[in-house]
């Protein structure tokens, strides 16, 4: 087991979050083969190519350390990229169902190889734009949750991921099984940002005015360096 496995391991087991051999090896994987594919298709940042585990993973990971995300639920990665957060999450929560969205062709077509070689029955690589997809019957209305990570304001995030949302019900479970990790009810919308975000959250409550946005602190064992970088979580609920 290298350095980042290990260091990555030990703070999942800090913050509670039981993690595999099988599982720190397929995420150990996926960071050899996103440096791969970043040689011949723009995924992330070349600067960021040593820095995976440090940022990628575990900014990925923070959301399962932050928030009390069941598995059993449906999620979508809006605007997935590189196949983050959602291809770390498939691994760390096998029985949750993602399906990983994006618009560049070749994006998703190199996310796709990448799910394939690393074995994730629970994921799936859609290339379609958030405006189109969010009308089809297979995926309109299906999701318990959006996820995206430095895609757009606040404000499109709502617009675009609102179409994918279930209907709330009048007992509508939760996301969360309790714990000392930060609730969330579902429907809902994460939306994982870094830097300031008041204009854009100002711009969010304006456009929805009914929607309930807060705003949830990286704090968790061994994630000083994300909550440092002003790194944070926004949760848009009742959308």
């Amino acid at each position: 087991m290298t350095n980042d496995e290990l260091q990555f391991r030990t703070t999942a087991l800090k913050n509670g979050f039981a993690i595999t051999d099988i599982q720190v090896e397929k995420l150990g994987r996926f960071a050899a083969l996103l440096r791969d594919w970043n040689q011949r298709i723009n995924l992330i940042s070349r600067k960021d190519e040593e820095n995976i585990w440090s940022y990628h993973l575990l900014h990925s990971a923070a959301l399962v350390f932050t928030l009390d995300l069941k598995e059993g639920v449906r999620i979508l990665d809006l605007g997935t990229g590189g196949g983050l957060p959602g291809i770390p999450l498939a691994i760390l929560l096998p029985g949750t169902s993602f399906v990983l969205l994006d618009s560049i062709r070749k994006k998703i077509g190199a996310v796709g190889e990448m799910i394939g070689e690393l074995g994730l029955p629970n994921a799936t690589a859609v290339c379609s734009r958030a405006e189109d997809l969010g009308s089809s019957p297979s995926y309109a209305r299906s999701f318990d949750a959006v996820i995206a990570r430095g895609v757009a304001q606040l404000d499109l995030l709502i617009e675009w991921g609102k179409p994918f949302l279930k209907r709330k019900g009048a007992a509508e479970p939760s996301l969360q099984a309790g714990g000392k990790r930060t609730a969330l009810a579902k429907p809902a919308i994460v939306a994982m940002k870094g830097g300031e975000t008041g204009d854009e959250l100002a711009k969010a409550h304006r456009r929805f005015p009914s929607a309930r946005i807060r705003t949830v602190e990286m704090v968790f064992e061994g994630g000083e360096s994300l909550r440092d970088s002003g790194k944070q979580l926004i949760i848009v609920e009742d959308v």
